[in-house]
């Protein structure tokens, strides 16, 4: 795998392969105790990314919903939820689901955030390097899917880094409250 090119120096793989940034950021999975934290980390994003199909005002799970929704995520070995976490705040978050037909259940797909303050200071590198690796060792995974909104330039440069590919495009699928109308990219890997 060709490392991303901007990732910060100063990442560490610390024991049990938890990821470390400036030793203070770690990537973990995510527990169900941390539903509430990572409700409002999601509200958050939400809020303030302008790259989300979803809209602060659509988002409606509470913290017993994403409790559950956590715990599913444990028990299904084909799907994980990693955190960044630093100083105890939930600073990045990656969640794949995948598919349980027999044809494509060696493909999983993605969604990352990263907190405004985080963004462009190699949070999604951590996060998208130690999903990678998680990917990699997995027994049927084989394949990285992802969604990308074609105005989302800092996104589309960290994915092709990690030398994800675009293997195709919906043409004029994604349109913003100002009336902007934007392409999605639908981008891959095969580690």
């Amino acid at each position: 795998m060709k490392l991303a090119r901007n990732l910060t120096p100063d990442i560490h793989w610390g024991k049990q392969g938890i990821a470390q940034l400036n030793t203070k950021t770690q990537i973990t999975v995510a527990k169900p105790a941390q539903a509430k934290q990572l409700n409002a980390y999601i509200h958050e994003i939400f809020a303030t990314s302008n790259h989300l199909i979803t809209h602060a005002s659509e988002y409606r799970m509470g913290p017993w919903r994403r409790r559950r929704w956590i715990a599913r995520k444990l028990v299904n070995s084909e799907e994980i939820c990693l955190l960044a976490v630093n100083n105890g705040d939930i600073v990045g978050m990656i969640d794949c689901w995948t598919d349980r037909r027999k044809r494509v259940t060696h493909s999983t797909c993605f969604a990352m955030s990263v907190k405004s303050g985080w963004r462009c200071k190699g949070v999604g590198s951590l996060l998208l390097r130690h999903f990678i690796e998680w990917v990699k060792a997995h027994p049927v995974l084989e394949r990285i899917e992802l969604h990308v909104h074609s105005d989302n330039s800092h996104a589309i440069t960290l994915y092709k880094n990690f030398d994800f590919q675009v293997e195709g495009t919906r043409k004029r699928v994604v349109k913003y409250e100002d009336g902007r109308v934007v392409d999605d990219h639908i981008m891959a890997l095969w580690p």
